[in-house]
């Protein structure tokens, strides 16, 4: 293969990795729940193991241990923190372009699976911030393992279909091990396997002893896919998690899925990071046209592939797979977020990043019928509204076309830590939103507990301030949830005395206990 062949795959890495240099360049402005990955990281490079998430019964630390990894020769930063969860999805992207290349071009491969590269806030939800993306990224991994059997070369004895076949299976369930969400993905998985493994008549593999041998493959794979998941929950612990379906809010959720997380899921409506917790519309006039054309033109990319591709016959049976198996993910996502008890309110467009996912092998057919500069004029309304959805949700991280390099708050952060250090303070409590993250950022020289004990991660964290005499309260303006005005009272009337500080934009409260009796 020429090295021009590999062109469209280096520019799929490169742009990837570059539409997400504000948040990689603003790494330390990361989450809390994100937070939580890092510092079990750090403490899995010192020995400390668990097969489950810091304060999870249902979540495995996956995450955290691949966070490890990237650790060791970078160091427990934000920023190789945020790399290990880029480069799972950067991985799961490739993945998807080298299952459309199987039967497109490679530009065109690589035009289909833009929505990955220049994707909406709901794929940066877990491509930025782990947990979860390495069980979207297996999830991925199984689509593509599972559609080589088609493309395996064949041999008398059928190996290396089944072994495809195998691996596909074994990886869908090590998905849902590693985390529920892929449940989702797996129906679709399922389907995927059963077409490949049980080939229509006119297929001359498809003999009865042939589609046994190969639904067996699939089976045996799954099975042991699946044996993380059962041993995880013989564990003292785990638990099954806030899981389930309900009619009882769905009208709440029809409005919140039809006004909010569907429009700004598929970028036909935007919000703007204000701050790193305050997201607000974003919708000049001009954007609104190009996101419902976007949407529009998506929408009947999409519908060719669900309803009427299946029907042409000149389209080639693994192109009208792939778009049947991509298109079905909108009507499933769509109706479980409808009956979640997960979904609250507008951040619950996470949930639909599997649509930007799929999207690929959904709109394969029509790429195949359409070549690349008709299908390009179809698809550009929705790639240019996710792109423009995707940038602008950096919020605080870009100003217009350029990256931030830093955001003033990191000063803040910093000077919070001197000024702790040198009172000999060595943990201090804020908001969950601004606990976890600033005990990373601090690298544990100063804990940072959340006020709401039922939103602890980790017990010990707690038994350490608890034992106290001297702590710090820390107030984020841009994190809290507390009401400000009632913080200094409340400390006066349980504590010995209260010092009130500032270090930038954050409040700090200096508290001694009062002695124990």
């Amino acid at each position: 293969m020429s090295r021009r062949a590999h062109l469209p795959t280096l520019v799929l890495f490169a742009a990837s990795l570059a539409f997400r240099l504000p948040p990689l360049l603003n790494a330390r402005s990361t989450n809390s729940d994100a937070a939580v990955v890092g510092l079990q990281a750090m403490h899995v490079l010192s020995g400390e193991l668990s097969p489950l998430l810091w304060g999870s019964g249902y979540q495995t630390s996956v995450d955290a241990f691949v966070a490890a990894l990237f650790f060791v020769p970078l160091g427990p930063t934000p920023f190789a923190l945020m790399l290990s969860a880029l480069s799972l999805h950067v991985l799961a992207s490739y993945l998807v372009f080298a299952t459309v290349r199987r039967r497109v071009d490679p530009w065109l491969a690589l035009l289909v699976t833009m929505p990955l590269v220049v994707s909406p806030s709901s794929v940066h939800t877990y491509a930025l911030y782990p947990p979860r993306q390495a069980s979207l990224t297996l999830a991925l991994a199984a689509f593509w393992a599972i559609d080589a059997a088609t493309f395996a070369k064949r041999d008398a004895s059928g190996w290396k279909t089944r072994g495809w076949l195998f691996a596909g299976a074994g990886c869908a369930t090590l998905a849902v091990s590693a985390d529920p969400y892929p449940l989702l993905l797996l129906p679709l998985l399922a389907l995927h396997a059963l077409l490949v493994a049980w080939p229509a008549a006119e297929i001359a593999e498809a003999t009865s002893q042939a589609r046994l041998t190969r639904f067996t493959a699939v089976v045996l794979g799954a099975t042991v896919g699946l044996l993380p998941f059962v041993l995880l929950h013989r564990f003292a612990g785990a638990k099954s998690g806030p899981m389930g379906l309900s009619l009882s809010m769905l009208a709440h959720h029809r409005k919140l899925l039809v006004e909010e997380c569907l429009p700004w899921a598929l970028s036909y409506k935007v919000y703007f990071a204000r701050d790193v917790m305050d997201y607000r519309p974003w919708a000049p006039g001009w954007f609104r046209t190009v996101g419902m054309f976007g949407a529009c033109f998506l929408g009947a990319l999409v519908a060719f592939g669900l309803l009427v591709a299946p029907l042409r016959r000149e389209i080639p049976s693994h192109v009208r797979r792939l778009g049947l198996v991509g298109a079905l993910v909108f009507p499933i996502a769509i109706d479980a977020f409808l009956l979640s008890v997960m979904v609250m309110d507008h951040f619950s467009m996470r949930y639909l990043a599997v649509l930007t996912l799929l999207t690929p092998f959904a709109v394969t057919p029509a790429a195949w019928i359409l070549g690349r500069r008709r299908f390009l004029l179809a698809f550009a309304p929705h790639l240019i509204a996710s792109a423009i959805g995707g940038w602008v949700g950096y919020g605080p991280f870009v100003r217009g076309l350029v990256p931030v390099k830093e955001t003033p708050e990191l000063r803040d952060d910093y000077a919070l830590l001197s000024m702790l250090q040198q009172r000999s303070i060595l943990y201090a409590t804020a908001d969950y939103w601004a606990s976890y993250r600033l005990t990373f950022l601090f690298r544990e020289r100063v804990v940072v507990v959340p006020t709401n004990e039922a939103e602890d991660r980790r017990a010990g964290y707690r038994r350490g301030l608890e034992a106290q005499p001297i702590y710090a309260y820390v107030y984020d303006p841009g994190r809290s949830r507390e009401d400000f005005a009632s913080i200094e009272p409340a400390l006066a009337a349980e504590s010995e005395s209260v010092e009130k500080l500032s270090a930038g934009r954050l409040t700090v409260f200096v508290v001694t206990r009062r002695a124990r009796p």
